[in-house]
């Protein structure tokens, strides 16, 4: 019987040993600020998660006409570096401001001047992977002429299958497709701006 409890007293020292560890590893790690404990998987993630948002944060432009009220679309500079760089500089140059739609049609609104000076940017319309669907802006072009496109661009109100690849698509309306499908000929945009 000696042999049996002196075995278990050894086994509730052993326990108590482990648990004195135990508490006092617990203690130490208290003591390690948070800054130098080695981050989980899901504080990486999370981390990754913010970085992504800020790199997709696309920039948009706002058109504000004089009739309706606001139309924002998002650009996408990444399918049509090309035709996002000219849209934008024009737009920060105030080219927009004062001018009017001069195609409205059932399926598409358009602007931008007639006549331009401009040098003609090369089409981008190959390499896409998006669609004409409602809402879809692409820059317009002489119709014979893929590397024509200067500072006219149109506003898709319907989708538009037979266009897909024939024109470089830059962006879509994310706000204001409502008031695309008020226009009418002759309205007038009172300015663009940009904004991201």
């Amino acid at each position: 019987m000696v042999l049996g409890s002196n075995a278990s007293s050894m086994a509730v020292r052993r326990a108590f040993a482990w648990g004195a560890v135990f508490s006092l590893v617990v203690f130490f790690c208290m003591l390690v600020p948070a800054s130098a404990r080695p981050q989980t998987d899901t504080a990486a993630a999370a981390a990754a998660a913010v970085e992504k948002t800020a790199v997709d944060v696309l920039p948009r432009m706002v058109i504000t006409t004089e009739k309706y009220g606001d139309i924002v679309i998002e650009l996408y500079p990444k399918e049509a570096p090309k035709a996002v760089e000219r849209i934008m500089g024009l737009v920060r140059s105030g080219f927009y401001d004062g001018l009017w739609f001069h195609r409205v049609e059932s399926y598409v609104i358009q602007t931008g001047a007639i006549d331009s000076e401009l040098p003609k940017i090369e089409g981008e319309m190959f390499s896409q992977k998006l669609t004409h669907e409602e809402g879809m802006v692409g820059m317009a072009r002489l119709p014979d002429d893929y590397d024509s496109a200067k500072t006219q661009f149109y506003i898709c109100k319907q989708h538009l299958p037979l266009m897909n690849n024939e024109y470089t698509l830059f962006g879509k309306v994310i706000q204001g497709i409502d008031i695309v499908k008020k226009i009418k000929k002759g309205d007038k945009i009172k300015t663009i701006t940009i904004a991201s």
